[in-house]
């Protein structure tokens, strides 16, 4: 499932903003892990870290927060941009051919958005998720904002991605309740996204996920 980046777009809108970043120096989110480990199953007295059958281990730059998917082998665990900014900046070209056919992703579209990524690391009012496999197959990025005429605090989603072999498996549903879950958290009350028209994969999964068109977008050619 992909839905289009939102980020740019907020900001030219007079009448919403985002809530205040985080200090430069502000580490990324979630604390560094370097015991954590990757594997199929989970040792019972620490579901964090894992023994591969054979005894292999795989790196895991955060800790996970759950296990799921067939036979519970993914990892949905906090973005690390060290990690995991170059799987999370290429599944932009799909997304964006997708939903504007005349897109073409270049390095110029490629450093901005990195740029973004990086900072939205760093600010406590996003939340980024990744699904982990041993390499990264699905994407997650959550923020919350402020209406500054009516100071309506409101969750935004603002990238949804699932790697197209994983699709099919539930994995949309787990970032959508991942979602829910963080909103929640932060004692937000109501969410919004963007979806394109054309996207009807997106469109029922959001339907299925409780959201309903409040607002239309239109536009026509001259």
């Amino acid at each position: 499932m992909k839905l289009r980046w939102q980020l740019p777009a907020l900001r030219r809108k007079s009448n919403i903003s985002l809530l205040p970043r985080a200090p430069a120096n502000r580490p990324a989110m979630g604390a560094p892990a370097a015991d954590w480990q990757y594997s199929p199953t989970p040792i019972a007295t620490n579901p964090s870290s894992l023994a591969a059958p054979g005894g292999g281990v795989y790196p895991l730059p955060r800790p996970a927060i759950r296990w799921v998917g067939p036979a519970s082998r993914i990892a949905l665990r906090p973005f690390d941009f060290a990690a995991d900014a170059d799987a999370v900046c290429a599944f932009q070209q799909e997304t964006y051919t997708e939903n504007f056919p005349d897109f073409h992703y270049n390095s110029s579209f490629e450093t901005a958005f990195r740029h973004d990524l990086r900072r939205a690391s760093l600010d406590p009012q996003h939340a980024l998720f990744v699904f982990d496999e041993g390499r990264i197959c699905g994407f997650l990025w959550l923020v919350i904002c402020e209406n500054t005429w009516t100071r309506e605090r409101y969750g935004y989603i603002n990238n949804v991605y699932v790697a197209p072999a994983r699709r099919g498996t539930g994995l949309s549903r787990e970032l959508m309740q991942q979602a829910d879950t963080f909103f929640r958290s932060r004692n937000i009350k109501k969410v919004r996204l963007t979806v394109t028209a054309a996207n009807n994969a997106a469109s029922r999964l959001y339907e299925r996920s409780g959201y309903a068109v409040t607002r239309w977008e239109m536009e026509k050619d001259l």
